[in-house]
């Protein structure tokens, strides 16, 4: 038999560090991963958060359970914290579905010539970017993550700070208003460099005019990298609706981030639904008593409301923990008639007010959790 013992704690203002294993009676690791408390980004504001990771078994101490255990641990400890969503980055979506999980975002690279920013005009307005900056590009950060599922708080300034990748921010007078983080790699040929290639690794803006400068910046380096590559857009399609070259450009679409609802009513009271009212009752099949049970949402005027029923209530649409998660995320858009594919999911009257509250959203997190 084994139990769960914390191996590491730090907590701070911002968040919650925790390492735990699964021991033995002799106190010998059978299993170990860790989990961090803090917000993440949900329709217009920010929801506790659990991210989940480094979770591992060394090959000879497999099929125990102790996974299963970890999660449970982690799970309780989420419930306890009053955290909406768990997130984690996985090694096998099937593996992860037997704890509830479900996939929420894809990472989305796109790699096209340089060249072939020719939409717009050569143009820097630009200026590099130091620590008395700081307080401004988490106010680009914060207004571009508004309507954005997943990001990442910024909250440290250390963050900015890398020796391998440079940061430039755009100001419109004196308002903030694009960021770009972005490294470069060049060959020597002979007796020239050559091959370049600038990959951005991270970009925000708050309108379409300051994402246009974000690519007049781009097209400054023409003649001096050969390819661009944005090394995830997944959470920018708008980086996507501004491409000219679609024949020239290719897309590499990797299935990212899975997610697993905590607490049911936290999560929906904290989504901003449309204008349009609007009703729906939904069941949630789930072992977490936060996360189960049937829930009527009104919305509409700009106001909503939640109520949890009791448990024999009749519902709109029953759906497993993880078809709930990915509906309410949005990352993939799903409506009613395609919702009819997918597993746990069961359409008991017409619901067009549920898929009108959670349509297509961008999802994703430029780092790795």
């Amino acid at each position: 038999m084994s139990e769960i013992i914390e191996l590491y704690r730090k907590d701070d203002e911002r968040s919650s560090i925790i390492k735990v294993a699964a021991v033995n009676e002799n106190r010998e690791e059978l299993s170990s991963g860790r989990f961090v408390f803090l917000d993440t980004s949900y329709s217009n504001t920010k929801i506790k958060t659990m991210l989940a990771g480094g979770i591992g078994t060394p090959v000879h101490n497999r099929r125990g359970g102790n996974v299963r255990k970890i999660f449970d641990y982690m799970h309780a400890k989420a419930t306890e914290e009053d955290v909406a969503v768990a997130l984690l980055h996985p090694f096998s979506y099937a593996y992860y579905r037997m704890f509830g999980y479900e996939k929420v975002s894809d990472h989305l690279i796109v790699r096209f010539p340089t060249r072939l920013v020719d939409f717009v005009p050569r143009r820097c307005k630009f200026v590099p970017y130091d620590e008395s900056k700081y307080s401004d590009l988490v106010k680009i950060y914060d207004k571009f993550s508004v309507g954005r599922n997943l990001l990442l708080p910024r909250n440290d300034p250390k963050y900015y700070l890398n020796d391998k990748r440079t940061v430039y921010i755009c100001y419109d007078g004196e308002e903030p208003i694009a960021y770009i983080i972005y490294s470069s790699t060049q060959k020597l040929v002979v007796n020239h460099l050559a091959e370049g290639l600038l990959t951005v690794h991270e970009l925000a803006y708050t309108s379409p005019e300051a994402l246009r400068e974000i690519f007049s910046f781009l097209r400054m380096f023409e003649g001096e990298f050969d390819d661009i590559e944005f090394s995830n857009i997944a959470m920018c399609p708008e980086v996507e609706l501004l491409l000219r070259h679609y024949t020239h450009t290719t897309y590499t679409r990797v299935p990212d981030i899975m997610a697993r609802v905590i607490n049911t009513e936290k999560l929906l009271a904290a989504k901003t639904y449309p204008e349009q009212e609007g009703e729906f009752t939904v069941r949630v099949d789930d072992i977490l008593p936060k996360a189960a049970g049937i829930y009527k949402v009104c919305y509409g005027g700009g106001d909503s409301k939640v109520i949890r029923l009791n448990d024999g209530a009749e519902s709109d649409i029953t759906l497993s923990s993880g078809a709930f998660s990915r509906l309410v995320y949005g990352y993939d858009g799903i409506d009613e008639n395609a919702a009819l594919y997918m597993d746990g999911v069961t359409v008991n009257k017409k619901c067009t007010d549920f898929f009108r509250a959670f349509p297509k959203a961008p999802c994703g997190a430029f780092e790795h959790f």
